[in-house]
This record gives structure tokens, sequence and C-alpha cells, in this order.
């Protein structure tokens, strides 16, 4: 198969370079108060210097108040940089807010003089594995609020074709492939992330180290050459690496360009996609990378015969050298199925392009006149925060924690309650979620409370149920899944 090709050529060169050398509604709000932190919600803070309105008759001066509104404490994102918005108010204007982790101030806004009530996006470097922050909004008079948060740099869950894995405090438990009982599987410890593709699964660990295995070579190897890696994106049989200075690499099946080299030749081993743009997000289909930039721009390669790569046409010519996707600004994300693509906005809006015969694309159409092959925007009820995409289905995390799916629906895919496709966005019977996996037959995510929904194919027992017939054969509705 594609995957196995790919553990060779990726094994390969291990072995050679080991030889030589728009805001929603508020949720929390903290105010400042006479120097306590007060009752705060797990994940949220307060405190601040009191407003000092005492003495017979004299009017209090009105607290500052400080929300925190998007991402939701714990959600997971893998990419480089998340974008913190928050909601104030002030008895007096002239303020700052920033953005921290310890000591070190990560991004800072002035507030107008004029203003006492508003709204700030403040942008942050993610690394691996939780992010601890906090939001102060700092009075012209010294006087602080502040409110704490943590968001988690990483992909936390995989959904492969008849298994599901997970990183749970460090280490990888897996269930599904003919044993439906989580359990906790031999791997190199401090994980942070875990990616699959086909017959090959990668892990990251919280140091930017990847391990593969795969179903020839079960026990994890390093893979040498990399180091410092923020994000895996495996495609059907080559795989993208994004390092932390925005630096891309590849390894795989080269045929289709895929590997971004400027030709379709065999290489062995890791190659750097030669791009000067620094890269922030990754996303791979079968045969087609993506790469968007920090400005905003998205960068794609390989096949185009669905017309995947967003250029205004299919043809079945390789394009093996990035091109940038035309009239897509402001994208800080991006997500892949088989043939289509997804991307969204710093705003929270999304397009799609590509396949979308099963109705992926989401804009109502499927058929074999449906594939896009340039952007197109979709409509939504609210502001999206991640993506998932796999085979034919399609996924958006929204600011509340709602979960939309749209696409190919037959093996109960999209966990709407039925096995009908869906060709607009629909909400999923899911709510609370912190990280998707899209899967070739279901979905994994992690919700607010820490723990595993799953839909989908049982038939190897990916939903922790007893195997059929003792067990059903899929669930249309999310299914808990329990921690080892």
């Amino acid at each position: 198969m594609r995957l196995r090709a790919l553990a060779v050529l990726v094994l390969a060169g291990c072995v050679v370079a080991a030889c030589s050398d728009d805001e929603p509604p508020a949720s929390e709000s903290t105010s400042a108060g006479s120097g306590g932190s007060g009752g705060m919600a797990p994940g949220t803070g307060g405190g601040g210097a009191g407003s000092g309105g005492e003495g017979g008759g004299s009017i209090p001066t009105p607290d500052a108040t400080l929300t925190l509104v998007s991402p939701p404490p714990g959600m997971a994102f893998e990419r480089r940089f998340v974008d913190v918005d928050v909601a104030f108010s002030l008895p007096e204007g002239g303020a700052t807010v920033r953005l921290q982790r310890g000591e070190e101030i990560l991004d800072e806004r002035s507030i107008d003089a004029s203003a006492t009530t508003g709204s700030a996006r403040l942008r942050s470097p993610l690394t691996r594995g939780v992010n601890p922050f906090v939001v102060t909004l700092v009075l012209p008079s010294g006087k602080a609020t502040t409110a704490e948060t943590h968001l988690y740099g990483g992909r936390p869950v995989a959904a492969s074709l008849d298994t599901m894995y997970a990183v749970h405090d460090g280490a990888l438990v897996q269930w599904g492939g003919g044993n439906p009982i989580p359990a906790k599987r031999e791997a190199p410890a401090g994980l942070v992330s875990v990616a699959e593709g086909g017959d090959s699964l990668f892990v990251l660990d919280a140091e930017g180290h990847v391990f593969m295995a795969t179903a020839d070579q079960p026990s994890f190897e390093p893979i040498v050459g990399l180091d410092d890696i923020t994000a895996i994106a495996p495609g059907a049989g080559h795989i993208l690496f994004l390092r932390a200075d925005g630096r891309v690499f590849a390894a795989g099946l080269n045929g289709r360009g895929q590997l971004g080299t400027g030709d379709t030749e065999s290489h062995t081993g890791i190659v750097e996609v030669p791009t000067t743009a620094e890269i922030v997000a990754i996303a791979a289909s079968d045969d087609a990378s993506f790469a968007v930039d920090v400005n905003g721009l998205v960068h794609a390669w390989g096949s185009n015969d669905e017309g995947q790569l967003g250029i205004g046409d299919e043809d079945i010519s390789p394009h093996p050298s990035p091109l940038i996707v035309p009239n897509l600004v402001d994208i800080v994300d991006v997500a892949a199925g088989r043939d289509h693509v997804l991307a969204m906005t710093t705003g929270g809006n999304v397009y799609a392009w590509g396949l979308g015969s099963s109705g992926q694309i989401g804009d109502g159409s499927a058929g074999i006149l449906a594939s896009r092959p340039q952007p197109v925007p979709l409509v939504l009820p609210d502001r999206v925060l991640a993506l998932g995409a796999r085979g034919n289905t399609s996924y958006a995390v929204l600011t509340n924690g709602d979960l939309l799916g749209w696409g190919q629906n037959s093996l109960a895919h999209l966990g709407v309650g039925d096995t009908n496709v869906r060709t607009k966005p629909t909400p999923c019977l899911v709510g609370g979620v912190r990280a998707i996996s899209a899967g070739l037959t279901g979905a994994l995510v992690v919700d607010d409370t820490g723990g595993l929904q799953a839909w989908g194919s049982n038939a190897s027992g990916q939903l922790a149920l007893p195997l059929p017939p003792e067990g059903p054969e899929r669930s249309s509705v999310p299914v808990g899944v329990p921690w080892p």
C-alpha cells in the first residue's frame, strides 16, 4: 500500500541520516475587586485593585471587567499561532490589555482613551502541549484585572480506518482494530500529538521529536533528521512536518509532486519544501499538500485532478512546486480530506474547494458536478475556531464548542443521528468540543470535561463497544469512550 511505501522511504532516510551524520456572547467575566481573585470558573481567574469609592456619600468608581470570549479553555490547535479574543469595560479610558505566558509578554494592545467598552484580539505563539496564559487589563492608574486560561498545542486524538488513538497525560491510548477495550500502548513518553495515515502511525513528544510505527513494524522508531516539529499532516502516501521556525519538511511518495520539490522524482528520507514563506499551518490530502503562511496566504502543490489545488481548474498534470491559491486572504488554518480542502480566516469564516461528490464542500451540492476548483464561502451559524476533514467528510468547531459536520454519512460518519448525506454544515450531536479527528469510518473528539466521544463504524471496536454481533455495527450518535 502507499503508506507502506511511505514507511520504507522515511525509515530508509532515518538509516542514512543515522549513519551520516466577529465576537460571540461573553460567557465569563472578571472584575477588579479589592485585591482578591474572586470565585472563578475552571480555566479563568480574576483579581485586581479595588475601586476606592469609600467615604460617606461618595460615588464609587465602577470596576473594570475583563472577559475571555474565545477560544474556550482547553481548546486544541495544531498550528503555530492562535488568536485570543477578550471583551472589556472600563471606568476610564487609556488602558492596556496584554497576553502573557509566565513573565513573557506575548502580545499587547493599547485601548483608545475614549473607549470604555470594547473588545481586543491578542495573538500568541503556541508551544507543544498545555499553554497557560494570563490576560491582564491595566488601567492608567496602575490597577489591574486579570483572567487566566489554557490552550493546547497539538493533536491529542486520531481516528483511522478501524482504530482510534488518543494522547492522555503524555501516554498513547489505543482501541479498535479488533479490540474494543481502550489500553495504553507502548510508546515514547511525554507525547503531545498523534497522527495516522493508512498503515503508519506518528507521534510527537513535548520536545518536538517525531516517532513512527507501522503495521509491519509496531515499535515506534524516531525519524532522524527532524527536530522541533509542531505539526504533522499525513496524506495517503506522503506526509508533511511543520517546524517551530515555520519551515516545512516532507516524505513519502512524489508521483504527483506532493512533496513540493519541483519534480515528481522519488526521494528517500526527509526533504525540505523549498519556500521562502514562513508557514504557520499545514494539511495533506491524498496526493496534494497545503500550507498557510504568516501573511494568511495558502500554498498548494501536488495533484489537481479534482480541483483540490483551488487554482480555478482541474487538470491531470502534477504541480510539483507550491502555488498560491488565488482569492484567499487572512487564512489561519487549513484541513484536507481525500480530495477536498477547507480553509479558515482570522474572522472564523470558512472556504472550501475540490471534490464535492459526497457533499463535502458544504455549499448544498453533491454528485458528479459538485466539485469546486476554486474556493467557495460557506454559510455558517457562528464563527469557527477549528477544522477537521478526512475522506469525504468535513467538520467545523464553533466558538461555543458546538460541532458541525457535512459530507459522506453512510457509516454514520457525522454523528448527526442518521446515515443520510449532508450537503450543508449540520449540527452534530455533541457539544463542548475541544479537539476533533475525522476518520474514514467515523470521528473522535475530546470534550470540555476531558472525556472522549466517538461515533461511526464499530466493526472493529472503534467505539469501545463490544464487537458485532454482540455490539452494534455503528452508532449515529456520540458514544462515550472510557479512559483506561
